[in-house]
């Protein structure tokens, strides 16, 4: 796997950031419990910026490079390794707003839960 070159694109920023809160390419499952989400991107796809409100994990799906961005510019690259699962405790009253942008030459997938109990 290599990384390639994506360029930075935030002026979508202020129209994406605060109301989109579709955290994936395709919502596979809704109750009143859960919410899950498949991320499946080719090499240089973006998903937009959107919100989190709640508390997610992620499973990663295929090894990849991903860069995430930051409404307030800054921009972190991850690895991700097959099977890898991540948690992100979001508290009651919290958002958190991000993009991913897959900057490696495969496809990057992921599969993202929102628990809704409690919120």
């Amino acid at each position: 796997m290599s990384t390639i070159e994506v360029p930075l694109d935030h002026e979508d920023v202020a129209d994406e950031r605060a109301t989109n809160f579709e955290v994936g390419s395709r919502l596979l499952f809704e109750n009143e419990h859960v919410r899950v989400w498949d991320i499946t991107l080719a090499p240089g796809e973006r998903l937009p910026f959107h919100c989190h409100r709640t508390s997610y994990f992620y499973r990663c799906e295929s090894a990849g490079l991903s860069r995430v961005g930051f409404p307030d510019g800054s921009v972190t690259t991850y690895g991700s390794h097959l099977d890898e699962v991540t948690f992100h405790d979001i508290a009651h009253g919290e958002t958190v707003i991000h993009d991913l942008t897959n900057v490696a030459d495969t496809v990057l997938r992921f599969t993202t839960v929102e628990l809704l109990d409690g919120r």
